[in-house]
């Protein structure tokens, strides 16, 4: 309490309310005036006595509302207003002062505010009487005991003043004692506990209440399992200070480590009670962490090393000093130890790439850098690394790993410079001819060369039949040799490459007049007419060849191509073994594919398709457990193909829009089927799904949208992804895959086994079911041809998957396909792809299809849910008892189709 208060309530007391707001005016104001200017700042001086001012205000209608008056004072009776205007003014200023100032300043609130301000009432009350008393010995005009009744105020003013100082000081000491993190105690020499404060309550759950007076280890007996007892004793005897780091208490739930800290005190042992649970856990983990860590830094195929930057001290691994040639003890302790082996024309580079990542101006160190073995040849060794900031946001040190790339680089180096070659034939591929091609064009067009050129786009007749019923390794033998025929045919300065499968181009340059690239045509044919002699056999072919001349008004290669690729399909078309040359009628072709495409485009806008169903079917029961979607689209009344206008769509960049149709339908009639026909014990529905469906940004949500739009669950979904469109970008393609199996989708991959190299890829695919090619299932019963169904089979149990066979159109195949140990299939032997209301109307039949439809339902297993004994798609994997001896028979077997 401010001794200016006695003075402003006496001024109330005395002259009211209105005088005793001046007073306190004059009183707050004037210690700015009178003092030293840098001792009383403007806008806290305005401030205090803004409160005083406002606080005695309302003191002093507190004091006038219960009849409090001016001049005498009538004891006891105005006691109560006199009371009455220390609490108002208690209140007031402690609200204006912490509540009020705060929230102008925008700062947080005590909320604990009205607790002081009542905390201050008694002394405010005190000095509330000393003013009576002044206010009567004025009021009286008894000025001969005012110097004795004033110096006796003043020394129990004073005197008061130190014992709620006193009492001031022990409860902020007992505060700052109860906010203490750390748990405290005090016991005194008898062994009794004095304090214990709300921390220690926390941590040992046990109350103060239960604690003081008693033991410590009479209130917590936990604590007589440990250490800390004897300790205590030991400190109360000698006075010395002591530290129990791993004080367990195993009461409750988890036990707890604490660590103890007794120091002796006047009175007594203090006792500081830290938790260590946290820290000594997290101290096992990091130890246990370490270990592992190096267990795996020696474990690892790839080199770890450290580079201290400041201490310049360098670290390596076990297998770092390994894969240069160095011994396990090697001492290997600066930076140099590895800059010193990087090969000269390596070392400004790296310095570079390393500089630019202290710099911060990579996430990521990483460079690829040749360092000399200890045999003295060099090795190319990949670097990668991340530094680490230290205080001052300034790399401190930087750590990484080493990865021997040597086999991996001189494999690409191979790949690439044989790149622009194809591997089976050793001609050049599409890319390098059409390169070759687009430079001829600009010549021509700029004048360089006076003569025209040809393109002549070739495709092998009847390969596809060589290659079915003679295998791969006989038809890559006819590629290879009919290849060798075909260079024989050419003039020096022309160009042929093989673009893939049995499809070659060449380039006839310096022609003088059509007439030459029609005899040259006429030429391959009689070269190719001749027999090849394959394993022991005679194998015949011939070629459709497509003629484009140059430069007409032709602006790139590749237009050039398809003009040719156009005048071979007429070639095949009219007959095969023979050429076409590309010209007017063909543009009338041309034409109707414009048109054609005009249509399909409003056919897309328009949804004007329908989508097909064809059951897929156990070979046990007969019966259908799903569904392939096929969409279909009638144009003009004709239908037109899938396979027309599907890769038109493709090539218009519209597949998107048609395929995310066909897959909403067809999620949306499947649902609706196995809501309203639980008893059929339809398990699945697929969906074909392009390689540019497979690989748009937003497939994933796509699939995930039309799934929960028409309630199904994930897993009843397939998608269909033929291998061959997987080789485009297979790492993409396996990502997105992995996404869909995550959601729940399954993943079949259609046409297997006609993919070129799908073998080196089909262990990293993400793949639930793999479908047999109708082409295997067609020549079935051919010699040799059922082991390769079976090694496919084979294939499948050991990547854990199922099969389903497609393309079955008799009994003898179904039951040679059943007998190698496949278990689901689909072809015309059990149904064509239906419209919705056909294929509805065989789910309501619910009855076996082909060859098994004569067995009578009662006979198949079944279940309440239709499904029980029936063997599902997802499940059922090929019958061990079929499978082939060795796998490498099965991979080979493979290999071969």
């Amino acid at each position: 309490m401010p001794p200016s208060f006695v003075i402003n309530f006496s001024a109330l007391l005395l002259f009211g309310p209105n005088v005793a707001m001046l007073v306190a005016t004059a009183g707050a104001l004037t210690p700015g005036f009178l003092g030293s200017p840098r001792a009383y700042a403007l806008r806290p001086m305005l401030v205090e006595a803004t409160l005083v001012i406002v606080a005695t205000q309302i003191g002093g209608l507190a004091y006038r509302s219960l009849g409090g008056m001016s001049g005498d004072v009538m004891w006891p009776w105005q006691g109560l207003p006199i009371a009455a205007a220390v609490v108002g003014y208690q209140v007031a200023q402690g609200a204006l002062a912490e509540v009020l100032l705060p929230l102008l300043a925008r700062q947080p609130l005590n909320r604990s505010w009205p607790k002081r301000a009542l905390r201050g009432c008694p002394m405010y009350l005190v000095g509330a009487s000393v003013a009576v008393g002044l206010v009567e010995v004025i009021d009286h005009r008894m000025w001969n005991i005012l110097p004795v009744a004033a110096g006796s105020l003043f020394f129990a003013y004073r005197t008061y003043v130190d014992y709620v100082n006193r009492l001031e000081e022990g409860h902020h000491r007992r505060e700052v004692i109860d906010f203490l993190e750390q748990g405290m105690s005090v016991v005194d020499p008898d062994g009794q506990v004095t304090l214990w404060n709300d921390a220690l309550e926390r941590m040992l759950g046990c109350s103060r209440e239960r604690v003081l007076g008693h033991r410590l280890v009479d209130a917590v007996p936990v604590l007589s399992g440990t250490g800390l007892p004897r300790a205590l004793n030991d400190t109360l005897a000698d006075r010395t200070s002591r530290t129990l780091d791993n004080v367990r208490l195993s009461s409750g739930a988890a036990a707890r480590i604490l660590r103890v800290k007794l120091l002796p005190v006047v009175g007594g042992v203090a006792l500081l009670w830290h938790d260590v649970t946290e820290r000594t856990h997290a101290e096992r983990e990091l130890k246990q962490t370490g270990e592992r860590l190096a267990l795996a830094a020696e474990g690892a195929n790839d080199g770890l090393w450290q580079w201290n930057l400041r201490t310049r001290e360098f670290y390596v691994s076990g297998r770092w000093r390994a894969m240069v040639g160095l011994p396990a003890d090697a001492a290997i302790g600066r930076p140099e130890d590895w800059l010193n082996r990087v090969h000269a024309d390596d070392v400004a580079g790296l310095k570079a790439t390393l500089e630019a990542h202290l710099a911060g101006h990579t996430d990521v160190f990483q460079h690829e850098h040749r360092i000399r073995h200890e045999d003295g040849n060099y090795r190319r060794f990949l670097c990668r690394g991340l530094a680490v900031k230290g205080a001052l946001r300034r790399s401190d040190r930087i750590a990484g790993s080493f990865t021997d790339t040597t086999e991996q680089t001189i494999a690409q180096e191979q790949l690439r410079s044989v790149g622009f070659l194809d591997p089976l034939t050793g001609l050049v591929n599409r890319g390098i001819f059409v390169e070759g091609l687009g430079r001829r064009l600009d010549d021509v067009k700029l004048r360089r060369v006076s003569n025209s050129f040809a393109v002549l786009y070739l495709d092998l007749d009847r390969f596809k039949i060589v290659n079915d019923s003679l295998g791969h390794l006989v038809g890559d033998e006819l590629l290879i040799a009919a290849s060798r025929r075909l260079e024989s045919c050419l003039r020096p300065g022309d160009a042929i490459a093989r673009l893939g499968g049995d499809e070659f181009a060449i380039l006839l340059n310096g022609l003088g007049d059509d007439s030459q690239a029609n005899a040259i045509a006429f030429r391959i044919q009689h070269a190719l007419r001749a027999p090849f002699a394959i394993g022991g056999r005679e194998v015949f072919t011939s070629a459709s060849i497509g003629i484009a001349f140059g430069p007409s008004s032709y602006t790139n290669p590749d237009e050039v191509m398809r003009d040719a690729d156009t005048a071979m399909y007429h070639a095949k078309a009219r007959g095969k073994a023979r050429h076409e040359v590309f010209d007017a009628d063909m543009h009338a072709r041309v034409r109707d594919r414009l048109s054609l495409e005009n249509d399909l485009r409003r056919a897309i806008t328009s949804n004007d398709f329908e989508v097909h169903y064809q059951p897929i079917v156990s070979l046990t029961s007969g019966m259908c457990v799903g569904f392939e979607s096929l969409i279909r689209w009638t144009r003009n009344g004709e239908a037109i193909s899938p396979a027309t206008f599907i890769p038109i769509a493709e090539e218009l960049g519209l597949i998107e829009s048609v395929g995310t149709w066909v897959l909403q339908q067809a999620c949306r009639t499947f649902a609706d089927w196995q809501r309203r026909f639980p008893a059929a014990g339809l398990e699945c529905i697929t969906v074909n799904v392009s390689s540019r469906q497979l690989m748009q940004h937003n497939f994933l949500r796509v699939v995930q949208q039309a799934v929960d739009k028409a309630g199904l669950k994930p897993a009843d979904l397939r998608v269909e992804i033929t291998e061959t469109a997987l080789m485009d970008r297979p790492g993409e393609a396996a990502e997105v895959l992995r996404e869909l199996r995550n959601f729940g989708v399954k993943v079949y991959l259609d046409d297997f086994g006609t993919g070129y190299s799908s073998l080196s890829h089909l262990h990293n695919l993400p793949v639930d079911a793999l479908k047999i090619d109708r082409s295997f299932v067609k020549s079935l019963l051919l010699p040799g041809r059922p082991a390769i169904v079976e090694s496919i089979l084979a294939l499948a149990r050991t990547l854990n998957t199922s099969v389903v066979a497609e393309g079955i159109e008799s009994d003898v195949q179904a039951r040679e396909l059943e007998r190698l140990g496949c278990t689901h299939a689909q072809g015309f032997l059990f149904s064509r792809p239906l419209s919705t209301r056909s294929a509805e109307e065989l789910v309501v039949a619910n009855r076996p299809l082909g060859p098994k439809a004569g067995i009578r339902k009662e006979n198949q297993p079944h279940s309440s849910s239709g499904t029980a004994g029936r063997p599902t798609i997802a499940t059922q994997r090929p019958d061990a008892q079929h499978a082939t001896p060795r796998f490498a028979e099965e991979s080979s077997a493979l290999a071969r189709v």
